[in-house]
């Protein structure tokens, strides 16, 4: 039998907003995937909907949403925090089991998705596995976690491995070296200004709730080449062993933080896929 990825818009009332979200109907379980903070259900280089699609071809309903105030949902992106996408997880999960009669649901994430994800499943019953891309600490875990993994430090040393190559010295020669990008790189806080880091700031202790809450498994998935990936793999593995969390870790050999080039995200796609279906991929 030929598979056909047939995905539906579908619109979900969410408060005085409304939620976007590209779902696909098959099996009882469902696969829900979260964009990053100011994304969309795409993700970069569509990695969203071509891990949706596999997830489909494996049996699986799907769902790619947008957030309030991202892509097609509406709202004011200015003013949702880190809590209201937890609340609006919750919403399309609730809806997936009332229309669609889902049991299990698991849930992956980008960036700050992952985030949203273990939110989602700090709260929700029946969350199988958690699949975090390129997961970011929580802010009130940000500086343990840069103690921990010297992210700023990687990537300083990425800049200075650059800065020794010929080709960046002809490029620099030629006007072509984008310098004050590279230094904007390395001082700048990519969290935001302190409205946004407050926006990015939960209520509740997250890591805590998961704790009482999720009895799944999580998976967490870097690019070695993404300064943030070894201070937030040192945190959340050393949190899952302290809390006998279920957790496995990979790291894909020279890809950046969000997995550009075919190659890697392919390696990110058959991956996931590989975790949430019950093996273990490559």
């Amino acid at each position: 039998m030929t598979f056909t990825f047939n995905e539906q818009p579908v619109t979900i009332p969410q408060g005085n907003d409304m939620l976007f979200a590209d779902v696909h109907v098959d099996g009882r379980e469902a696969v829900v995937f979260l964009p990053g903070w100011s994304g969309t259900r795409y993700g970069p280089q569509r990695i969203l909907w071509q891990a949706a699609e596999e997830l489909a071809a494996r049996g699986f309903t799907t769902a790619r949403l947008d957030f309030r105030g991202r892509g097609d949902a509406t709202g004011n992106a200015a003013t949702v925090t880190l809590d209201n996408m937890i609340e609006d997880v919750i919403g399309l999960v609730m809806w997936l089991r009332l229309q669609h009669r889902v049991g299990t649901v698991h849930l992956v994430g980008l960036c700050s998705g992952g985030n949203v994800a273990l939110g989602a499943a700090s709260l929700l019953h029946d969350v199988g596995h958690v699949v975090c891309w390129s997961l970011l600490p929580f802010m009130e875990h940000k500086t343990q976690a840069t103690h921990q993994g010297t992210p700023r430090g990687a990537m300083l040393a990425q800049l200075i491995q650059k800065a020794l190559r010929p080709e960046t010295w002809r490029k620099l020669l030629r006007g072509e070296a984008n310098v004050r990008g590279a230094v904007k790189m390395v001082v700048k806080d990519k969290e935001g200004d302190d409205e946004e880091k407050r926006r990015k700031t939960s209520r509740r202790d997250i890591l805590t709730d998961l704790t009482r809450q999720f009895r799944g498994r999580l998976h967490l998935l870097y690019g070695s080449r993404d300064p943030e990936a070894a201070g937030s793999q040192a945190f959340f593995t050393e949190w899952c062993r302290r809390q006998t969390i279920a957790v496995d870790t990979r790291v894909i050999t020279g890809a950046p933080h969000n997995f550009y080039t075919v190659r890697w995200t392919r390696e990110v796609v058959v991956q996931t896929a590989a975790w949430v279906s019950g093996g273990q991929g490559g």
